[in-house]
């Protein structure tokens, strides 16, 4: 029987990389479901052995940049 990798972020902008880099979107659950705009969870079948290089693929990526510039023109 195969292995089940299922990985589980809350980071918006880590879900958004895993779905540019070819992984596919398993579920999402809300974490509050009677709040309208809850924050959500993202889950994800990623094999173990790759999570941490794609971590640090991630952080050092211009999407990473990105969402941070999006963040703080939010707050001008």
């Amino acid at each position: 029987m195969p292995e089940h990798n299922e990985y589980r972020t809350e980071d918006l902008a880590f879900a958004a990389f895993l779905r540019v880099r070819g992984y596919t979107l398993s579920r999402v659950e809300k974490l509050n479901p009677t709040e309208r705009n809850s924050k959500r969870a993202f889950f994800f079948d990623v094999p173990p052995d790759v999570l941490q290089e794609l971590k640090l693929e991630f952080v050092n990526s211009e999407l990473l940049r990105f969402h941070n510039e999006i963040l703080g023109l939010k707050k001008l």
